[in-house]
């Protein structure tokens, strides 16, 4: 993972960044210390037209029964100077409540697309869970398919293509996963954590729910500007 801030790697069990010292206290101070309850798709910028936000919430529908432990959400909103898509979106994974995610899907398992209408950038940020299953790569060409709508101001088009494209990735991944022995896998997804996480059913059927790791995670933040 990398740091929010510097974009250097850090560790997940550090406390804070050894290149530039940022930390979940830095980042308390800049946005608060409270619990935020979040729409799935919070439009904070009001930029999304009723039917925008009508069609997004049925493809959000369609991948959360494909993968009911994954968490999709999206946070649109015009960013202040001093604060970055990959601080936001470290935040809010660590602050912030998807109203009716409940225990079901925790933030560890979210899939969190960032959007400053100020600056015309998108993000993605990932949970700790999340990340094992999407690369650096995923994200970013996932990203890239929806920049012709963000140039067009296509807020809920561009939106709908990225958590599409992310979908195929997880697809892809599970039928990667199934292919392996218990045993395979939990070496696979075996050496970030102490504790083995399993995967959700519709990646790995059979196995068991995902254990709570009881913390979000120091996000990995990937951009395109509009």
């Amino acid at each position: 993972m990398k740091c929010p801030r510097c974009r250097r790697p850090i560790d997940h069990e550090a406390a804070s960044c050894y290149s530039c010292g940022y930390s979940e206290v830095e980042a308390a101070a800049s946005c608060g210390t409270n619990q935020v309850l979040l729409q799935r798709v919070h439009d904070a910028a009001h930029c999304l037209r009723k039917h925008e936000r009508d069609e997004l919430g049925e493809v959000l529908d369609f991948l959360e029964l494909k993968f009911p432990q994954m968490l999709f959400c999206a946070y649109l909103g015009s960013l202040p100077s001093h604060l970055s898509i990959s601080e936001l979106g470290f935040w809010l994974l660590n602050h912030g409540q998807v109203r009716g995610a409940e225990f079901t899907r925790p933030n560890e398992n979210a899939i969190l697309v960032v959007m400053d209408l100020t600056t015309k950038q998108v993000g993605i940020s990932l949970g700790y869970f999340a990340e094992m299953l999407i690369t650096e790569e995923d994200a970013y060409r996932a990203l890239n398919a929806a920049r012709p709508n963000l140039v067009n101001a296509e807020y809920g088009d561009a939106l709908e293509r990225i958590f599409l494209k992310l979908g195929k990735v997880l697809e892809k991944q599970g039928r990667k996963l199934r292919k392996l022995t218990r045993e395979q896998l939990h070496a696979t997804l075996t050496g970030r954590y102490n504790s083995v996480l399993d995967l959700p059913p519709h990646l790995a059927p059979m196995l068991p729910d995902p254990q709570r790791l009881g913390k979000s995670s120091p996000i990995e933040d990937r951009r395109l500007s509009a």
